[in-house]
């Protein structure tokens, strides 16, 4: 094979069944010689395209050119292929005229991205006819060589003032970081000016304590989005015919943008993408866009760990006199867990993180700027939100998801709708769940069927009962020896976290302790309303994913250890105690696809967990233990049937479907038995992860542990 030609097999290789996007409907392309429609992916973006072997062309009928049209497609090329022409011209009437004319040489590093195309068709409309879309060699004397690439051509309307869509989230941004909510050093001048002009919620906050879970909670309007309702992001995107684009610099994003059925048109992802750079490339989408409404998500991960910003900015607030061990970068985050760091060496990592926050704030005002300079700033719903915030040493320890606290689950909010709410401040307690309800209700679709509720009431002032009643929630999962399983709910002045390990319950008075330093107990005042709040957000998965039963048949009390582990290793999340005393304990493994269960079962007890297992091939193995020996043959039992299992456990077998088995009416495996069974609804199956060793180093440099 040469060169040429893998370069082709390369960009046109699926990696994965990729929706074509959120439109009502693509342009019908030809499959013409030299011609191959698929998913792509190229320069960092994933995207349905027509990839072509030069000299080719594909057409696409027009029948008749719609008013206020605009063509909307991209162009690129593989690296260490010859220059290409491209080129998209009308036929009609007899006459050709052209419309596009560009030529993209992958040896210049500016051409070695999509370049978005965007061709106003007012001047054709009413008439009847073709698009051709034709790439040649810029030689004319050169060799065919793979390969020219087109993202698949659509055609937006821009009538009227229809609405188009910008959310954007920061990676690792406090709340209490902004100037907006009081911070004494001026970090956000541009995002201040902003929410002046739009509705900043003062008691928002995410779902989780890091991007995962808190970004696809907050795209599906889910606390639990692996058994949501709807597939990938249909409440996101809707059915509106609007293309959609994401820009994000996070791995952990990224891959889980392309795992959804349907997606973003358009997702592109790199190490290179700073806040800089995202924002250019947003621009260029939006004037390709012209006037048409358009979905643009962005991530911007600068003020995550490592702080390399630019020197101007990561100075801007560093002391030049202090004595630190600290330049104007870091990294380290295994010594700041390490506690290696004096007061001064923690000061300058504060400084580096602000200078951080500010080098991306500079590049969303330019965003922003740019938004109105075009037009666009009246007609979209602009939306800055955070995945999560950062311990900065509140509860002595640096980074994210080891806890629940607010300095993690605390994130700016500020939502510019077109038509209301501008300059107000609202103090009820809001969720990143509620964004999707918002979004759905400012574009005029049904609500969607999740756990959000729309913020528009509260950003026009009219909120009603239940906007007051809103609650919020949090879970973090054991997938880092770090960050343990945990719950916890939150009201405006009072918070419960319970640790899923054990049990144990910590409640917080939030009027008199905002830092959350005081641990007043299950006995607190207000506790068993908080706990009722957290159960009744658990029930949403009863009667989902896997059961594990114990019962207690002996005459005397029975100590248990079960270990389960997957082959090959899939997640297994979400566990949870149903009926466990607090003595009985998880044991979470690392990477989350095993953990273990120790308890005792007294004469009668009941002893009941769940957990989700994110693919649908595979085994578990399954140990258990009694009073120190292995269990006896048959103690094991599946499904609704109750069939016996040995040590391995299929997760394709039917057996394991049915409802709970009935408590056995003897005592013939020495007095305890254990029932596994898969519930109606199961998590929606996931390939295991395929993260390469280049992505695993780059999870690692932002500070993971795995």
């Amino acid at each position: 094979m040469t060169p040429a030609a893998r370069i082709l097999v390369a960009v046109v290789v699926a990696i994965g069944a990729l929706a074509a996007g959120a439109h009502a409907a693509p342009l019908p392309v030809t499959t013409d010689p030299g011609v191959t429609r698929g998913p792509v992916n190229l320069h960092g973006t994933t995207r349905v395209a027509v990839a072509t072997t030069p000299p080719a062309s594909f057409r696409a009928s027009l029948d008749p050119v719609p008013n206020d049209a605009r063509l909307l497609t991209a162009v690129a090329v593989a690296e260490g292929v010859t220059p290409i022409r491209f080129r998209i011209a009308f036929e009609g009437d007899g006459a050709s005229t052209p419309l596009y004319d560009r030529v993209l040489d992958a040896a210049d590093s500016r051409d070695r991205r999509w370049v978005d195309v965007g061709v106003s068709l007012a001047a054709l409309a009413g008439r009847h006819g073709t698009l051709l879309f034709e790439t040649t060699p810029a030689d004319a004397g050169a060799a065919p060589v793979p390969a020219g690439l087109w993202a698949l051509p659509d055609i937006a309307i821009c009538t009227g003032d229809a609405p188009s869509l910008l959310l954007v989230t920061i990676d690792a941004l406090r709340a209490d970081h902004l100037g907006s909510a009081g911070y004494a050093r001026p970090t956000t001048p541009h995002l201040d000016a902003f929410a002046a002009d739009a509705t900043r919620f003062t008691r928002a906050f995410a779902g989780g304590p890091k991007t995962v879970p808190s970004i696809p909670q907050t795209l599906t309007g889910t606390w639990f989005y692996w058994h949501r309702p709807v597939s990938g992001l249909s409440d996101l995107l809707g059915t509106t015919g609007m293309p959609s684009h994401a820009i994000v610099n996070n791995p952990y994003v990224a891959g889980w943008l392309r795992g959804e059925q349907p997606s973003f048109d358009a997702v592109r992802a790199g190490d290179e993408l700073d806040a800089r750079a995202i924002t250019s490339a947003a621009l260029r989408h939006l004037t390709a866009a012209g006037r048409c409404p358009t979905t643009l998500y962005l991530h911007y991960l600068d003020p995550h760990t490592p702080y390399h910003a630019p020197p101007r900015w990561a100075r801007r607030f560093v002391d030049g006199t202090a004595t630190t061990t600290i330049g104007l970068t870091w990294s380290d985050v295994s010594r700041a867990w390490q506690d290696a760091y004096d007061d001064a060496d923690r000061q300058r990592i504060v400084d580096l993180y602000d200078g951080s926050i500010a080098y991306t704030d500079r590049q969303i005002g330019r965003l922003l700027r740019g938004l109105a300079r075009r037009g666009r700033l009246d007609r979209t719903l602009v939306i800055v939100t955070a995945d999560h915030g950062e311990e900065l040493w509140d509860h002595k320890k640096f980074f994210h998801g080891q806890s629940l606290y607010d300095e993690l689950l605390h994130v700016p909010l500020l939502v510019r709708l077109p038509d209301v709410g501008h300059g107000r401040v609202v103090a009820d307690v809001v969720r990143t769940v509620d964004l999707v309800p918002t979004i759905t209700e400012t574009f005029g679709r049904p609500a969607p069927v999740g756990d959000g509720r729309s913020l528009r009431a509260l950003a026009a002032g009219t909120p009603d009962a239940a906007d007051a009643a809103r609650v919020a929630f949090a879970l973090v999962s054991h997938a880092e020896p770090r960050t343990p399983e945990r719950q916890a709910v939150r009201t405006a002045t009072k918070k419960l976290i319970r640790d899923v390990s054990d049990g144990a319950v910590q409640v917080y008075d939030l009027v008199t302790d905002p830092k959350e330093k005081r641990n007043l107990g299950p006995a607190a005042p207000g506790a068993a309303d908080l706990q009722r709040a957290l159960d009744q957000v658990r029930a949403q998965l009863d009667g989902k994913g896997y059961q594990l039963r114990l019962d207690g048949l002996a005459d005397r009390p029975v100590r248990y250890v079960i270990d389960v582990a997957s082959d090959p290793p899939i997640p297994l999340v979400a566990l949870d105690r149903l009926s466990l005393e607090l003595g009985d304990l998880f044991d979470f493994k690392p990477r989350a696809s095993a953990f273990s269960v120790m308890g005792t079962l007294t004469p009668g007890d009941e002893d009941h967990l769940r957990f989700d297992a994110f693919a649908a091939a595979g085994v578990l193995k399954i140990t258990l233990r009694l009073d120190g020996n292995p269990a006896p043959a048959g103690t094991l039992r599946l499904g609704g049937g109750g069939t016996p299992a040995g040590a391995v456990v299929d997760l394709a077998d039917p057996q394991l479907d049915g409802a709970p088995p009935p408590r056995p009416p003897s005592a013939a495996t020495d007095g305890v038995t254990v029932a596994l069974w898969r519930a109606s609804a199961v998590a929606k199956a996931r390939p295991p992860s395929t993260l390469d060793d280049a992505t695993r180093d780059r999870l690692r440099q932002l500070g993971y542990v795995e």
